[in-house]
């Protein structure tokens, strides 16, 4: 029987959903403890790994796993892995495609609605006995006509334009590849510079990975670009943003408001900059993760290491990055 390393601490109801949609000729372990020592420890034994975006796959993790066939993410995100290492020792690296897409999206347009309308606050003063309803009313705005910036334009950032055309927005974006002519002008979309997307958008949103010509990229001159009281939201990957100079744009009031699924350090720090400002949504990583998509995640997963255990490699050829 073939084991399959998950490097995730999987426990109640999603280590259920996992053994739920394990194949039957398959075993599955989890870390016990998300520690460098201890996948040290249980790689030696791995036939696949399935690779969750915390822990890293190193070179030394290579060298310990004599047996591995496999490496499937069981998302999209790359950062976590020493490419170099993996290509080298010709380890084949799948991942799932787009199937935490429409989640991730969704989570993202909660988020640009939850900072227009300052809803954690009003929420908070409500549940206080604050009842000042024009005061507090006058302080939220609309998403209707904004123009809306998005960094990146993948499987996310398209469902996300998607889902943003009935509140009727200009949507500027800023990608490495440009996208069809015709998704621009069914989106209505244009695409920009990076110093013109942050100067003219009321919300900037960001979708792009994280490698070493993005990371930081929105740090003090690019917040100093931003629009006066604009919104900052990023559900992509938390080493993209400078969180003090975020910080300080919050507090100076160069942004208004900002949101974040994801962040540098991750479950953040007792001392973590943003922590205690009120004019931020923080959120533990989970817009990819909802009952739906991450049982969808899984049965993906392992659909992935069936078909390759068992030779029928054409078949998942999509899914292979390496």
């Amino acid at each position: 029987m073939r084991l399959i390393l998950g490097t995730n601490s999987y426990q109640g109801r999603p280590l259920d959903i996992v053994k739920s949609e394990l194949p039957s000729d398959f075993a599955f372990q989890c870390l016990e403890e998300q520690t460098m020592h201890c996948f040290l420890d249980a790689v030696q034994n791995a036939d696949y790994i399935l690779a969750g975006g915390r822990m890293r796959i190193t070179e030394g993790v290579l060298e310990r796993a004599k047996k591995l066939k496999m490496i499937q993410r069981s998302g999209v995100g790359l950062d976590s892995l020493d490419l170099d290492a993996i290509k080298k020792r010709e380890i084949p690296l799948y991942v799932n495609q787009g199937i935490n897409a429409q989640s991730t999206a969704e989570q993202t347009l909660l988020l640009i609605l939850a900072c227009l309308r300052r809803l954690p606050s009003i929420n908070e003063n409500t549940k206080n006995g604050v009842w000042r309803k024009q005061e507090q009313g006058l302080q939220t705005y609309e998403l209707n006509g904004k123009t809306v910036g998005v960094i990146g334009m993948g499987h996310i950032a398209r469902i996300l334009v998607s889902l943003l055309k009935p509140f009727h927005v200009n949507i500027l974006y800023y990608s490495r590849t440009r996208a069809e002519q015709t998704f621009e002008e069914e989106n209505n979309m244009t695409f920009v510079s990076l110093n013109e997307l942050l100067s003219s958008s009321d919300v900037v949103t960001l979708h792009c990975a994280l490698t070493e010509q993005t990371r930081g990229m929105i740090g003090s001159s690019a917040l100093d670009r931003m629009k006066k009281g604009g919104i900052l939201v990023n559900t992509a990957r938390g080493g993209l943003v400078d969180t003090v100079a975020l910080r300080d744009a919050l507090q100076d009031g160069r942004l208004s408001y900002a949101a974040l699924d994801v962040h540098e350090y991750e479950p953040i720090p007792d001392d973590y900059a943003l922590k205690n400002l009120d004019n931020i949504i923080l959120t533990p990583h989970i817009a990819g993760v909802t009952f739906d998509s991450f049982r969808a995640m899984m049965h993906s997963a392992f659909h992935n290491i069936e078909c390759f255990e068992n030779g029928r490699i054409e078949e998942i050829a999509p899914y292979r990055v390496l």
